[in-house]
C-alpha cells in the first residue's frame, strides 16, 4: 500500500534485518531442538516420553505468555527481545550436560518461558516500528523468517544426532539461540519518551 500522498513509506531495515534474523534463528532453534529431544527421550529408552518433554516446553512458554500479557512493561521491546533473546540462548547452554529425562523435562519447562515473552516483543517491536501501510509485509517477513528456520535446524540437529548422539545435537539450538541474541543486539535502542514541558509560572 502507499500512504495518502501517494509515496510507498520505506522499511526501517536497520530494525528489520537484525529482527527477520532473530525469527530466523529461534525457527532454526526450534526445529532442532525439537529433534534432539525425540532422540534424547530414545537413548534414555523412553522414547514414548519425547511429547511429554516438548510438552513440559510449551507448557513454560505458555504460562509466561499468559502472565507477559497482564504486565505494564516499563521497558520497551527492543531490550526485551535481547534479554528474551539471550534467556533462550542461555536455556539451551546446560541441556549438553544432562543425562536424565527427569532434569531434562525441568529444564526444557524452564527454558520454555524465555520463547512467548521474545516473541511477543519481537511482533511488538515489529507493529512499533513498521509504517501502518508496510506492517503486512513487515509480519510477513517475520513469520517466514521462524518457518525457514525450522527445517534447516531440523535437518542439521538430525545430522549430529546420527554422527554424536542426542547430547551434542542440542549445541545445534545453542548456537541458534547465541546467533539469535547477538542479532537482537543490533536492534536500535528503543526512543526515549518525550519529557513534558513545564509550563513556566508567572510570577
Amino acid at each position: 500500500r502507499v500512504s495518502s500522498d501517494g509515496v510507498r513509506p520505506a522499511l526501517p531495515w536497520r530494525t528489520v534485518g537484525p529482527l527477520a534474523v532473530v525469527f530466523a534463528a529461534l525457527g532454526i532453534l526450534f526445529g532442532a531442538a525439537e529433534v534432539t529431544t525425540v532422540a534424547f527421550a530414545d537413548e534414555q529408552g523412553h522414547r514414548a516420553w519425547s511429547g511429554g518433554l516438548l510438552a513440559l516446553w510449551a507448557l513454560g512458554s505458555l504460562t509466561a505468555g499468559a502472565v507477559t500479557g497482564t504486565i505494564a512493561w516499563r521497558r520497551g521491546p527492543t531490550v526485551r527481545v535481547q534479554i528474551g533473546a539471550a534467556g533462550m540462548a542461555l536455556a539451551m547452554a546446560p541441556l549438553y550436560f544432562v543425562d536424565s529425562l527427569a532434569v531434562m523435562g525441568a529444564l526444557l519447562l524452564l527454558g520454555g518461558v524465555a520463547i512467548a515473552p521474545t516473541m511477543i516483543a519481537s511482533l511488538s517491536l515489529t507493529e512499533e516500528r513498521v509504517p501502518p501501510a508496510r506492517l503486512t509485509e513487515g509480519m510477513a517477513i517475520m513469520q517466514t523468517g521462524v518457518v525457514a528456520g525450522v527445517a534447516p535446524g531440523a535437518t542439521l540437529s538430525g545430522f549430529v544426532v546420527d554422527h554424536h548422539g542426542a547430547s551434542a545435537a542440542y549445541l545445534v539450538s545453542l548456537a541458534a539461540g547465541v546467533v539469535a541474541a547477538l542479532a537482537a543486539r543490533a536492534l536500535p535502542r528503543d526512543p526515549r519518551p518525550a519529557e513534558p514541558r513545564r509550563t513556566p509560572v508567572a510570577s
